[in-house]
């Protein structure tokens, strides 16, 4: 995603933190929501950036929400010069444990193989009908700054920049991105005005 000017905020730990002024009302995030909570007892994995905004919205929608921040996994094993298996093994939750799974835009952060392991990942730790909300920048995009996707109030998100995280990225068109998500199923997608689009996706 484009970084555009934004708001500077006070370091942390030695690391500034920049809120990017690339806002929009999310239409994946709501649908998500609605279609997982026909659940009894909701669970939700987050594979986002560890976001305390995101947390306590979630925490209020769904019954139970897990938090397992895949950027930070992937950067540590790129910086060790490791192959994937070893932060893929982060993501073992047994099978048919989650009714909805918030991938976010990792798989622009990915190989062709390494995104379609998390589309099957993804596929083994959801129920049956489970979704999956995905974004992606389009596949003209040329910068490569990770950003947390922070939820407001109505769904509004705003980007904040990670500079702690390095990772390359890797655009697709909307066709190539679904078949390395295979065999997740595409429900429904959006495109806006900065550039992102969203997806959601399902075990069917």
């Amino acid at each position: 995603m484009a970084t555009l000017a934004g708001m500077q905020k006070s370091p942390k730990n030695g690391i500034s933190e920049q809120t990017v002024d690339m806002s929009f009302t999310s239409k994946a995030v709501p649908a998500f929501i609605d279609k997982v909570n026909s659940h009894s007892l909701t669970q939700v994995l987050d594979l986002g950036p560890v976001c305390s905004e995101n947390i306590n919205i979630l925490a209020h929608l769904i019954k139970r929400l897990y938090v397992c921040d895949m950027f930070s996994h992937l950067a540590r094993a790129k910086k060790r010069g490791l192959e994937s298996e070893p932060w893929w093994q982060q993501m073992d939750y047994p099978s048919e444990t989650f009714d909805g799974i918030l991938l976010w835009d990792l798989p622009d952060r990915l190989t062709d193989g390494d995104a379609n392991e998390a589309g099957r990942r993804c596929y083994d730790m959801l129920k049956p009908g489970g979704m999956v909300m995905a974004c992606a920048a389009t596949e003209t995009e040329t910068n490569t700054g990770v950003n947390a996707y922070v939820l407001q109030k109505d769904f509004r998100v705003t980007f904040r920049v990670q500079p702690h995280l390095h990772l390359p990225l890797h655009t697709r068109k909307t066709r190539d991105l679904l078949d390395v998500l295979d065999p997740l199923k595409s429900v429904q997608s959006f495109l806006f005005r900065n550039r992102l689009r969203e997806f959601l996706l399902k075990k069917e």
